[in-house]
């Protein structure tokens, strides 16, 4: 099914949430519902330093094809955020412990009678090894997600990576009291998230360096799963993904790995599979996928559905449609 354009700009904008996390803090968070009965609920899990603002053109869409979406902002971003980040605390176990917990209990709470799927964009992706609630979701998808050792990265961009973790981030966030964003994210990060993950990129196991339990949830996440990789993806190295996935070894995977030239594009990135010009390509996938979890086929997918294509006409619609 192709949803239009016109059927996106009909469906439900967002309606703004506050969500408690597991430690009472409020979480600013969008819940995009369909005109109809939802068949299934994605809850996404954002990136590192991505606000949930960034995923509302994915939300409108997939509410207009009948798929309830709920984002929400980790602690210290976006709709999250104190006023002022300086001496805020938090981390990277607390946005998994305590805070998609927290939006996950919610979910199943209010939506857990139809199927839910954890949408996880690169760290959120690494919740399914953090949190056991994930194993509450009826299935997974995973953008740009892999476990972030600096040395899955080529040489060259090895050195750069190790100078960031070890002496950029702790040197800025000490002067700061946060990561300012000018720093290569975009985005403010409180001190603790960043040098957090600054930690776990420098060890082999990555964030199981720091939580050893992290593993065996790994081992125990036995959900469909279909995961996005790109091959331009400078986030997302192959060796990285690769890890990722040796240790999701009970997960019935389903592993797209996707180039630029496939879709007829320069560029898709770490962020770019959230652009709307993707709605009838990668979104596309999303949507059966979806389909197939809410209706148990699971793994199959019916006769007539064609690879992904992208004409002028697409490109021209997104242009108009107020993001390129």
């Amino acid at each position: 099914m192709r949803v239009t354009r016109e059927a996106e700009r009909e469906a439900n904008t967002g309606r703004n949430l506050s969500i408690l996390a597991k430690d009472g803090y409020r979480l600013g968070a969008t819940l995009f519902e369909p005109r109809s009965a939802a068949h299934a609920t994605l809850v996404v899990h954002g990136a590192t330093a991505v606000p949930a603002r960034y995923y509302a053109r994915f939300g409108e869409h997939m509410a207009s094809s009948g798929v309830r979406v709920l984002s929400y902002d980790f602690r210290g971003v976006g709709a999250s955020r104190p006023l002022n980040l300086r001496g805020f605390e938090a981390s990277m176990s607390d946005w998994a412990e305590l805070d998609a917990r927290g939006v996950m209990a919610y979910a199943k709470q209010a939506f857990g009678r139809r199927p839910i799927v954890h949408l996880g964009h690169s760290f959120g992706g690494q919740l399914l090894g953090l949190v056991d609630d994930a194993r509450e979701a009826d299935a997974a998808v995973l953008v740009g997600s892999q476990l972030g050792y600096y040395a899955h990265w080529p040489f060259v961009e090895r050195l750069r990576l190790a100078l960031l973790w070890n002496g950029v981030v702790p040197l800025v966030t000490r002067s700061f009291g946060y990561l300012p964003g000018q720093f290569g994210l975009g985005e403010d990060l409180p001190s603790g998230v960043a040098r957090e993950w600054a930690r776990w990129c420098s060890h082999p196991d990555y964030l199981m360096g720091a939580h050893p339990s992290a593993r065996a949830r790994f081992a125990r996440f036995d959900r469909p799963t279909l995961l996005f990789s790109m091959t331009d993806d400078a986030y997302a190295p192959e060796a990285a993904v690769e890890h990722l996935m040796r240790v999701l070894d009970h997960a019935p995977l389903e592993h797209r790995r996707v180039s630029p030239a496939e879709l007829g594009v320069e560029a898709i990135g770490h962020f770019g599979f959230f652009r709307p010009r993707f709605a009838d390509t990668l979104w596309r996938e999303v949507r059966w996928f979806v389909e197939d979890v809410a209706t148990g086929r699971v793994g199959l997918r019916p006769s007539g559905r064609a690879p992904f294509q992208i004409s002028e006409l697409d490109i021209a619609e997104d242009l108009a449609y107020g993001r390129a």
